[in-house]
């Protein structure tokens, strides 16, 4: 699928999740850092990645407090990059594919989710670096190792797969697959999912933007 058509993809099934928030320009006003703030899915959630994901996404430069859940949550170290635009010590197993093989001691669906968060943030902070090559790595080992439909309906990192897809098939396969287990049962994605849909649109935009400049 090409880029231009996957960004398409992924903003049309982002929209409807994003009704009444103020990614969409037809949000009925307010203010958005208070809309950040008070944040919650679906099931009424809050998760320790969510203002950094939903300052990114909203293009806000906010200061989100480090917090406990910092140790075990080694991927909120590349969010918080991300967030804050600020260069890092880029925090991640350099010497296996996975990114934080310590999480492979816990269930599956922390693991699962906690890889692919990581490589949706290494995307943003990778771009035109030399961690471009480690971000592919760690897609790649997903692939083989990992099933998005075994633990995740959070469709984190479909931007990389989509990329990647280009010139592999089983990469786009697997951007399909968290793209399709992100509205599994449903009409719309929720509105978690709806975000990182939009983000990661924001993201391919930014890559075809450069690969056409």
């Amino acid at each position: 699928m090409k880029i231009t058509d996957w960004i398409k993809l992924l903003r049309g099934a982002a929209r409807p999740g994003l009704r009444g928030t103020p990614l969409l320009d037809e949000w009925p006003g307010g203010d958005a850092a208070a809309w950040l703030r008070g944040f919650r899915d679906d099931a009424g959630n809050r998760r320790a990645v969510d203002p950094f994901l939903l300052s990114h996404a909203l293009k806000l430069r906010v200061t989100v407090p480090e917090s406990s859940d910092e140790a075990q949550q080694p991927w909120l170290a590349l969010w918080r990059g991300v967030a804050e635009g600020a260069l890092i010590e880029l925090s991640f197993d350099r010497d296996t594919g996975a990114l934080f093989p310590g999480l492979h001691e816990q269930a599956i669906e922390v693991w699962t989710e906690g890889e692919l968060c990581g490589v949706h943030a290494l995307a943003w902070l990778a771009r035109g670096t030399r961690e471009e090559a480690r971000l592919k790595e760690a897609a790649r080992w997903l692939i083989e190792n990992i099933q998005p439909d075994n633990a995740t309906a959070h469709p984190w990192g479909v931007h990389v797969f989509a990329w990647m897809g280009k010139e592999d098939v089983e990469a786009d396969m697997y951007a399909q697959t968290l793209l399709h287990n992100s509205m599994a049962g449903r009409s719309e994605p929720d509105v978690l999912s709806a975000v990182i849909l939009w983000d990661a649109a924001d993201w391919l935009e930014g890559m075809a933007a450069h690969a056409t400049g």
